[in-house]
């Protein structure tokens, strides 16, 4: 099959390479669809863990076209979403129901073979049906708003409450969507680029803001009476985390979201800490929360075709992933077949 692998830091080649066995409780899948993720440029510049060689591509769909003994739950040609993430269920986090804390942890496209492929293997546990009429494309995106469900949790939204976003790409225009049914008060976005802002609003964001924008802060503060109740940053970087902690009113909470690069730190004067009495969160992975993704796609709750992904082929993969990124482009999905 024709795949993508990447054998050390932007060391990867579209080759041919062997499918593999199909062992019991194991499913073939043909892949239709696979979102290029922030982590994978981060995979590919050695920012981020992997274990090459290995075929990159963590957020995909596709149809069951062969299945192993004990599979009993597919059947051949069912669509399914894959949740790449997993977990061990014997390690202590496991067993306390930490599961993204897994010391045995493996993912697929990062520790074993992904999506940037014609097919994956994927085991039973970690695929789920999708109706045969839903896009492929949409599906695609389950694995990275079970991300944001997961960071949704951590920030405890009240109805009514004000939220600003940091960041407009992929994760903050689907944060925005979960804000929104989560009842939030005002919305806000902070975000650079133009067409993002304006995709924003078109989604209901009730301000958006350009973080060059010398009074932005406060003009979010009047708009929030004092600072929203909840920061939420998905930029990945030390300048948005910053911003984040600068934001909220008294008894705020913060939610740093984004994977920022390894040297990326975050400061934060320790009297508004005590002062302000700031809950700070992080959000690692999607424990338990693949099956609300998938819900929300199908039900058209969550609509990540607004977010006008460009659709690339396989052999485009290295180009996208070794050229500086353009803020233009929200997503980029590979269709491998």
């Amino acid at each position: 099959m024709k795949a993508a692998v990447f054998r050390g830091p932007r060391n990867l080649s579209i080759e041919n390479y062997p499918l593999g066995k199909l062992e019991p409780r194991y499913i073939r899948v043909q892949i239709e669809a696979c979102g290029i993720c922030g982590t994978d440029f981060h995979i590919y510049t050695g920012e981020s863990y992997s274990k090459p060689p290995v075929i990159p591509g963590h957020e995909f769909t596709g149809i069951v076209v062969d299945k192993g003994e004990g599979a009993y739950n597919f059947n051949i040609d069912d669509h399914v979403a894959v949740d790449p993430n997993i977990y061990c269920g014997e390690c202590q986090y496991c067993r306390e129901g930490k599961i993204n804390f897994c010391s045995n942890l493996k993912a697929l496209g990062v520790s074993l073979n992904g999506g940037f492929a014609e097919y994956s293997i994927v085991p039973i546990s970690q695929a789920y049906l999708i109706p045969k009429e839903f896009s492929f494309l949409s599906a695609a995106f389950a694995e990275p708003l079970s991300c944001c469900v997961r960071g949704i949790d951590n920030a405890s939204i009240k109805l009514g409450e004000s939220v600003v976003i940091i960041g407009g790409g992929t994760i903050g225009l689907l944060m925005l969507q979960l804000v929104k049914l989560r009842g939030a008060g005002k919305t806000i976005l902070i975000e650079p680029v133009e067409k993002k802002r304006n995709l924003a609003l078109s989604l209901h964001a009730d301000f958006v803001f350009d973080p060059n924008s010398p009074e932005m802060k406060r003009d979010i503060s009047d708009l929030t009476s004092g600072g929203p109740d909840v920061v939420i940053e998905c930029a990945g970087n030390s300048a948005a985390a910053n911003l984040a902690v600068s934001l909220p009113k008294r008894g705020g909470r913060v939610v740093i979201f984004g994977l920022s690069e390894k040297k990326d730190t975050m400061n934060i004067t320790l009297q508004d800490f005590f002062l302000k009495e700031l809950s700070i969160k992080g959000s690692l992975l999607n424990p338990f929360t693949f099956s609300r993704a998938v819900e929300l796609l199908v039900t058209g709750k969550v609509k990540p075709d607004r977010l006008q992904p460009e659709i690339m082929p396989l052999r485009d993969l290295k180009k996208i992933l070794s050229e500086p990124r353009k803020s233009s482009v929200i997503k980029y999905q590979i269709t491998p077949n």
